[in-house]
């Protein structure tokens, strides 16, 4: 069954209608005529080709909604049969008091579980609570345990510094000693020695010898 054509069939139509009323006399020319009336007739033609084609489309369309919805009814008829094959299961009243006895007592357990959970969730609570307010002291006492231990690397750093410095001057110190302990003043102000056969102060000579002559200076 084809839809109703659209309204631009009737509009065109009535167009040519129009123009038609309003034709010139024969006396105007037939061939002007002739011309009105194949205009309107292509385009009544056109037109109705359009309303044929959007009629074919919207044919297909109801067409494939039709076959998708009689996939579902068969879909659900199968279903609906299978339901009704299946055994059900009646309980008597007295096998569904027994049940929903059973059901309550879970119930009251489930509840008394719950509340259990929720005192231990509350217990939990505030020993994290705890936990959080020592680990907030245990970082404050890190903290300045850091600082002390800085502090002290730091004075340590300075007294080993200092002690280096003290050990290299007593280095120096005892080498001074050790060369001062080897001086001998008297030696050093006059040198006691001996050239050849002559003893010698200051490099002067004692005495003198029949074979070999000393100038008086170095008497």
């Amino acid at each position: 069954m084809l839809p109703p054509a659209p309204a631009s069939v009737y509009k065109c139509e009535s167009t040519s209608e129009s123009a038609g009323n309003h034709l010139p006399s024969p006396e105007g020319g037939q061939i002007g005529h002739l011309q009105l009336n194949n205009s309107g007739f292509h385009s009544t033609i056109t037109v109705l080709k359009r309303a044929f084609d959007n009629s074919t489309t919207q044919t297909q369309l109801a067409l494939k909604e039709i076959e998708y919805v009689n996939r579902d009814i068969k879909a659900y008829e199968a279903c609906f049969k299978r339901l009704e094959g299946e055994a059900r299961d009646v309980l008597s009243e007295a096998d569904f008091l027994k049940e929903k006895l059973k059901i309550e007592e879970e119930e009251r357990k489930l509840e008394a579980a719950i509340e259990e959970t929720e005192k231990q969730c509350a217990k939990l609570n505030a020993e994290m609570k705890e936990l959080e307010l020592k680990s907030c002291r245990f970082k404050e006492l890190e903290e300045r345990y850091w600082h002390e231990f800085n502090d002290f690397q730091f004075q340590l750093t300075s007294h080993q510094e200092e002690r280096d410095a003290i050990l290299a001057k007593i280095e120096v110190s005892q080498a001074h000693l050790e060369l001062l302990k080897r001086t001998n003043v008297l030696n050093d102000a006059f040198p006691i020695w001996h050239d050849g056969e002559f003893g010698t102060i200051n490099n002067f000579r004692l005495g003198r010898l029949p074979k070999i002559p000393v100038r008086n200076p170095g008497l």
